[in-house]
């Protein structure tokens, strides 16, 4: 998770006929640290290079079997991220359409979900910022705000 004010950088994604934002991420390769990894996957999928701040998560997939480990990660200022590419996948095929900027407000919510769960509210910015929500800010399928 790479912060600058009040903006996560971000990596979009159309995959699976969706059209989604991620943190920059993937596997952990043979014989590397999850730390290692993290910052390989930033340079691959934004151009950047990155150094880890601290953990923010270790979590379990849904599948019970393996884990997603969440870093805090500082860019030089000077850095601006540009898309990357996936390396597995072949070129005709990458998924990723897009690098940037973004606030809470400006991703979906199903997006800002699997924020949460990867450690946004350990961020003092965003756990400062949630906590100013009212309930009118958040709305669910279905449901219409009043």
């Amino acid at each position: 998770m790479v912060i600058r004010g009040d903006s996560i950088l971000l990596v979009e994604h159309e995959l699976f006929g969706r059209d989604f934002y991620t943190l920059p991420g993937g596997g952990v390769e043979e014989g590397e640290t999850p730390e290692q990894a993290a910052v390989r996957e930033l340079a691959e999928e934004c151009n950047v290079t990155g150094t880890i701040i601290r953990p923010l998560t270790i979590e379990y997939k849904p599948n019970n079997e393996s884990r997603v480990y969440t870093f805090l990660v500082e860019i030089p200022e000077e850095m601006e991220p540009t898309k990357g590419i996936d390396p597995e996948m072949p070129p005709d095929k990458q998924s990723i359409v897009g690098v940037g900027w973004r606030r809470l407000d400006e991703i979906p919510e199903r997006d800002r979900a699997y924020l949460f769960g990867a450690g946004l509210m350990r961020i003092p910015f965003f756990h400062d910022e949630v906590l100013k929500w009212d309930g009118q800010d958040i709305s669910y399928p279905g449901i219409m705000p009043n």
